[in-house]
């Protein structure tokens, strides 16, 4: 029961209020006008008045701060506000920001009063930093529940304390893996770690009022927390483990942040400054208090990052994904079973994929044995986030328990949505269409997996083209987050929602493409790969053609970074030869080298790689030298910047070809999917900003007029390149 509703009726417009009978005030978070909540000038300026009002009210014994919106606690700071900033080149009131969160955070810190966080959804950034500043955190189970300090994705570093409290809390090495990766850490994690007090398995409330909030688990656990350490006020934060202390004593920490540079260093080279800055800002800033380490160390370092280019792309590309996202709405599905059709490496990872999200999944295949592999290959996967804590044994069981193998359509006919993932055959897709049609419900979607035949195709001969939808999935499907939603002319805008729907509940961008030879990631990528094999042909090395692209940032964001014949290995020769051998299609400018890659697939053996064990395949440098032997070429000598243009010229011709197409409406819409979809270097914000930002349209067009020249006619430029409308 409560004293009070609120502090005042109507003061706060993103925090509801109210006072427990023990005097504990408990703020809901609740940012008005956006599905998250974020830390900004006016949320930042209402819980200045909550801590003041706390600090000065001799009725109020602690403070406790909960999400009322469901899944999320807080998404960090307002990039919006941070990139308007970037583009306007004006700072003064995001450092007025990052000022009063030290300030104010450093306020609760000190509190004689205890603020304590009860955390259910994503915890994240400027989010994370603002429950590092309570003193005590106690996380539910919820499924959306984690913890992470992304900022190096964005080109930045915690900036509101995070570099100073962190290590101070679980430990310098913890602390930097955290800080420099962005990677995410779940419940049981965090309780291990001591990044949280206290775990609690509880339900959400459905309606999400602060009177039915107080009956979860969570908030009855969170308030006895506050209860407790309002009876033994004394007491701060659980010191750390024996092991944590040594690897914090000083000598110890010099070797941890100097390895730790050194895995950063590994990991993404020398295009990202903010990891770096960000393991400085805890080397220094531990040899200071909390506040003159966040004041003298960590600002003027997050200052200095937020005002460069790359911050600026990041943070744009950060919100491309947003606006995607909200492109796409969650419609309802008529029925939650989704069919998958084709059980090989690809229908298994989304099998899985779909299973782990809680969707009962029937995998159909022809083949026991298949079936067979597929859920070996399941298990092992969901086995491995076992073995990382990141999941329960029992949420293991529940997981394959939602997979149902099949060698039977009409154990399929249940579905409301199958994706077809059969092999890339265009005559056994139509079949396996018109198997489906024949036992489908009336209103079931058939979602193509295809990456190198049009839908049209596929739906050639389909009775109801307009349920027929694309849904592009990458490989690997786990870590690769875009999924292009391809609609024909004829597909039906019901289709298009469920599969974009679909694609949106499993945590992916769903891109909506239109139709066409290659969709948009694949058309232009086989550009690059084309030109790569192109360059094998005439005798440059697999080593230089790909340190050329790995120099420029290709997949580096990956913490991979990887060339267009590393990539070729891991896509598959075969997969890489099909795709390219349909998209001849769009003319003279794809030339694919049919008999070099022949050479590399001796006959009744596994295709041959460009490299073995990180060295240049011998096998594949003898098939290429009797290539050589058969068609001599000398293309004379070539300077790396020359290899420079010929692979990433033609992608952005393409691109603007794409454009011209309406494959997509928008720029950056191109630039997002290249960023998510082959590992463009993200720090450069994508194929066409890093075009304009580089050359002119004039330029490009004559660069790779004079590439025509010396190379042939597949260099030859569009006309709508040197437009610049683009």
């Amino acid at each position: 029961m409560s004293q009070d509703h609120t502090i005042s009726p109507g003061l706060f417009t993103h925090f509801k209020t109210t006072i427990l009978d023990d005097g504990i005030l408990l703020a809901g978070f609740d940012y008005s006008g956006k599905p998250v909540n974020v830390l900004n000038v006016e949320s930042m300026s209402e819980w200045q008045k909550i801590v003041q009002y706390a600090e000065q009210s001799a009725a109020i014994t602690g403070v406790l701060l909960v999400s009322v919106k469901e899944g999320n606690f807080c998404a960090g700071a307002d990039l919006e506000q941070m990139h308007d900033a970037q583009r306007q080149g004006s700072f003064q009131d995001m450092e007025q920001l990052v000022i009063t969160a030290h300030q104010l955070f450093d306020r609760m810190d000190r509190s004689p009063k205890p603020f304590v966080a009860a955390v259910e959804g994503a915890c994240l950034g400027g989010g994370l930093e603002l429950v590092l500043a309570c003193r005590a955190r106690i996380a539910s189970t919820h499924p959306k529940t984690c913890f992470a300090l992304p900022e190096v994705k964005l080109g930045i570093l915690p900036g509101f304390g995070g570099t100073q409290r962190l290590p101070r809390l679980i430990g310098v090495p913890a602390a930097l893996t955290m800080i420099t990766t962005g990677k995410s850490v779940f419940p049981r994690q965090a309780l291990r770690m001591g990044l949280v007090s206290g775990m609690v398995t509880s339900m959400p409330s459905p309606v999400r009022t602060l009177e039915r909030i107080q009956k979860e688990t969570l908030m009855q656990a969170a308030i006895a927390e506050v209860r407790r350490l309002c009876s033994s006020p004394a007491k701060r934060q659980q010191p750390l483990r024996a092991s944590q202390r040594f690897l914090s004593a000083p000598v110890i920490r010099s070797l941890v942040c100097r390895y730790a540079r050194h895995q950063v260093t590994r990991r993404v080279g020398h295009f990202y400054p903010a990891p770096l800055r960000a393991i400085d800002a805890v080397e220094r800033g531990l040899r200071l208090t909390i506040q003159e380490g966040s004041l003298t160390v960590e600002r003027p370092l997050l200052m200095e990052l937020m005002a460069s280019q790359t911050s600026s792309h990041l943070v744009g590309l950060f919100l491309a994904g947003e606006q995607v996202k909200r492109s796409v709405a969650i419609v309802p599905m008529a029925s939650t079973r989704v069919g998958v059709l084709g059980a090989g490496l690809m229908g298994s990872q989304i099998a899985g994929q779909l299973a782990e999200k809680g969707y009962p999944v029937v995998l159909r295949d022809l083949s026991s044995e298949i079936l067979a592999k597929a859920i070996g290959r399941i298990q092992t996967a969901q086995t491995a986030q076992v073995r990382k804590r990141t999941i329960l044994p029992s949420d293991l069981r529940y997981r394959m328990m939602r997979i149902a193998p099949t060698t039977s359509t009409r154990d399929v006919s249940a579905a409301s949505l199958v994706i077809e993932a059969v092999s890339e055959k265009l005559d056994v897709k139509r079949a396996v269409l018109a198997e489906f049609e024949s036992e489908a419900r009336p209103d079931a979607i058939f979602a193509t997996n295809t990456s190198s035949y049009t839908l049209a195709d596929i739906a050639a001969n389909a009775i109801h083209p307009e349920r027929c939808v694309g849904l592009h999935f990458f490989n690997p499907v786990t870590r690769m987050q875009l999924v292009e939603v391809v609609r024909a002319p004829f597909t039906s805008d019901i289709a298009l929602a469920q599969a974009g729907s679909l694609a949106k509940r499993l945590g992916k961008f769903p891109l909506v493409v239109h139709d066409g030879p290659g969709f948009l990631v694949n058309r232009i990528l086989s550009r690059y790969l084309a030109e790569a094999v192109i360059m094998v042909g005439e005798g440059i090395s697999f080593r230089r053609i790909d340190a050329v692209a790995k120099n420029f940032g290709m997949a580096v964001d990956s913490g991979h970074p990887m060339g267009p014949l590393e990539l070729i290995d891991l896509i598959g020769l075969p997969v890489a030869i099909h795709v390219l051998t349909s998209l001849a299609v769009l003319g003279p400018r794809i030339e694919s080298r049919d008999a070099l890659l022949q050479n590399l697939l001796p006959k009744q053996q596994p295709p041959l790689t460009f490299w073995k064990s990180g060295k240049e395949h011998a096998a594949a440098l003898d098939a290429v030298a009797h290539y050589r032997r058969a068609y001599p070429s000398d293309a004379g000598p070539t300077s790396d910047e020359s290899l420079h243009r010929r692979l990433f010229l033609p992608m952005v011709d393409e691109a603007v070809r794409c454009l011209h197409d309406k494959i997509v409406e928008h720029p950056w819409q191109l630039d997002f999917a290249l960023t998510y979809g082959i590992g463009f270097p993200a720090f450069r914000g994508g194929l066409l900003t890093w075009a304009r930002q580089t050359m002119t349209p004039g330029q490009i067009t004559r660069e790779l007029e004079s590439l025509a020249t010396t190379y042939g006619k597949r260099f030859e430029p569009c006309q709508w390149l040197s437009d610049g409308g683009w």
